[in-house]
């Protein structure tokens, strides 16, 4: 992964037409294989004509002969026909009892089909009923429609791929590294499932995940105007049969939670629900962003959070804490990795929708610094042209360094990720630019440790950013740290996708080892789209949703693929 030209081949996928089995390359090899692919097809014109020829006179013979056998079936069947209607008016004439009209029965059944499909329909375009449901009208047989994905993460041991899509649900879809590259990527389908009746605001994977131990793998969900839930990822806690089969029925149900974690308002009674979530690295904790304030929880303690970091002082004051801290929902929150320069339990990073970074202690919950991203004034009307280019519209996620002294934010509408140092917060060193993120859209990123990997290539690199776009490619930024200004990506890869109709792509992950990664795509198509029918797609593409009272008519769908890195 060192070195320049990285092409990719999908491994699996939960959609495989979208892939040809060959590797997918940046802009300019593929500009060179179109190039190819032109010079070849002018030489081998001259000599296709005579072969044409040939062609459309065996194509005649053949309908000439299907046109014959036509005939003849059509006399056979009127045959059949004139002597069941002689035996039917037989049996008509001998018979004396009374018989009862079908016609009114298939009426009566006509009826309650026509309501039981209206109720489906509209339970159907609320939610689906599991994490890849056909859908006859909308998708082709034979396939699963996907669900647009929101989010996506990596289990620490490398094993799971945790996915929330825009149906509500959550899924957990297996890993296996050593399965080597074939012909055509294999099938992708989940391992477990989770359906909500309330959309998935985030979630975070115990970072002691360990699939061989049952006591690691699990999960906090947060679910608008619900409680935290905890479930077990892998196992349903159902399952009362001491001897399970080896081979069980998947996906496997773990909508049942372990326990719940609340966070109630005392003066509303309200319950309200974090929009982040992350664990501490002991896994014993962990943080959830709340509306002007950090809630930290304890795993064995579920009634009510140990204690709660404002990020504004006071709310009743009319400079709302004299100019300290800052107002704003937490949207993102990451935790550094220990170090012992900073923080043994690490420096927990809060970023706000009104596009403010605070730093806390994570052991103490104590606020260390906050400060807005550039382009941020008092007044949310005014603008700054010069700070045009880089700013957006609220942070959307937060990644540190390996090293822990880096601090990478991205916000929406944006096409960079800008870069912080820990140790000066008063300036960001650069940005990685040329993301193509201009989107309200949340586009996920990942920041890879490559310094075991750059060493045995005999290079330097210390990590690496993966981003992907609207434009279904995934950049790659090696070290920008250490350059200033605008940085452009080292890499640009295509990840799959119908021309004319790229997917989003709104998570990339990297797996530890560096020879895997997964990116996840979600696309919304608002309108009478076709949904890339017309873009050279066999069928239409996603599920058509709304267009019921004031919802628009739209089309959603979803990818997740399985990448070697190469």
């Amino acid at each position: 992964m060192g070195g320049h030209g990285l092409k990719v081949r999908c491994l699996a996928s939960t959609s495989v037409e979208d892939w040809d089995g060959g590797y997918a390359c940046g802009r300019e090899e593929e500009a060179e294989k179109e190039e190819d692919e032109k010079e070849l097809g002018e030489g081998e014109g001259e000599g296709e004509g005579e072969e044409e020829e040939e062609e459309e006179e065996e194509e005649e013979e053949e309908e000439e002969e299907e046109e014959e056998e036509e005939e003849e079936e059509e006399e056979e069947e009127e045959e059949e026909e004139e002597e069941e209607e002689e035996e039917e008016s037989a049996s008509w004439c001998t018979a004396n009892l009374p018989v009862e009209d079908p016609v009114e029965e298939s009426d009566m059944e006509s009826d309650t089909s026509d309501s039981d499909s209206d109720s489906d329909s509209d339970d159907n375009d609320e939610a689906s009923s599991s994490g890849a449901s056909p859908d006859s009208q909308n998708v082709s047989p034979d396939k699963q429609h996907v669900s647009c994905i929101q989010h996506a993460q990596l289990s620490a041991d490398g094993s799971c791929i945790f996915t929330s899509d825009y149906s509500r649900i959550f899924n957990v879809y297996p890993i296996d590294s050593s399965t080597p590259p074939a012909a055509s990527p294999h099938s992708l389908s989940p391992y477990a499932s989770l359906q909500s009746p309330n959309p998935i605001w985030a979630f975070a994977a115990n970072p002691l995940f360990n699939f061989q131990d049952a006591t690691t793998t699990h999960v906090l969900i947060s679910r608008r105007d619900s409680y935290i839930t905890l479930h077990n990822a892998l196992w349903d806690i159902n399952q009362t049969n001491p001897n399970p089969s080896p081979t069980p029925k998947t996906p496997i149900d773990i909508s049942t939670p372990l326990s719940f974690y609340k966070n109630i308002n005392p003066l509303t009674e309200a319950v309200t629900a974090p929009l982040s979530l992350t664990y501490s690295h002991t896994g014993t904790h962990f943080f959830a962003g709340l509306q002007n304030s950090i809630a930290t929880f304890d795993l064995t303690h579920t009634a009510a959070p140990i204690h709660t970091t404002p990020t504004i002082p006071s709310l009743r004051n009319k400079l709302k804490g004299g100019g300290r801290g800052f107002k704003g929902s937490i949207s993102a929150l990451a935790l550094s990795p220990p170090s012992p320069s900073h923080s043994s339990n690490g420096l927990l990073a809060a970023g706000s929708r009104t596009r403010y970074i605070g730093l806390y202690d994570a052991h103490h919950a104590q606020e260390i610094t906050s400060f807005p991203l550039p382009g941020t004034t008092v007044r949310p009307a005014s603008h700054n042209r010069i700070l045009a280019s880089v700013m957006g519209d609220g942070v959307s996620s937060l990644q540190w360094s390996p090293c822990a002294k880096y601090l990478y934010v991205a916000e929406r509408n944006t096409d960079v990720l800008l870069i912080y140092d820990v140790r000066n917060f008063s300036l960001a060193l650069a940005y990685c630019a040329g993301r193509t993120a201009q989107t309200k859209q949340r586009l996920g990123f990942a920041v890879w440790n490559a310094g075991a990997a750059s060493r045995s290539d005999g290079e330097a690199v210390a990590h690496e950013v993966w981003a992907g776009g609207m434009d279904g490619y995934v950049r790659v930024w090696r070290d920008p740290y250490v350059k200033e200004g605008a940085v452009e990506a080292d890499e640009v890869i295509r990840v799959g996708g119908v021309a004319g109709a790229e997917m989003p792509v709104v998570s990339t992950l990297v797996h530890e080892g560096g020879g895997l990664a997964v990116a996840a795509g979600g696309r919304v198509v608002v309108g009478q789209d076709d949904g890339g029918a017309s873009a050279g797609a066999a069928v239409t593409r996603g599920k058509r949703r709304g267009g019921r009272g004031i919802r628009p008519l739209f089309r959603e769908w979803g990818r997740l693929d399985i990448l070697s890195l190469v």
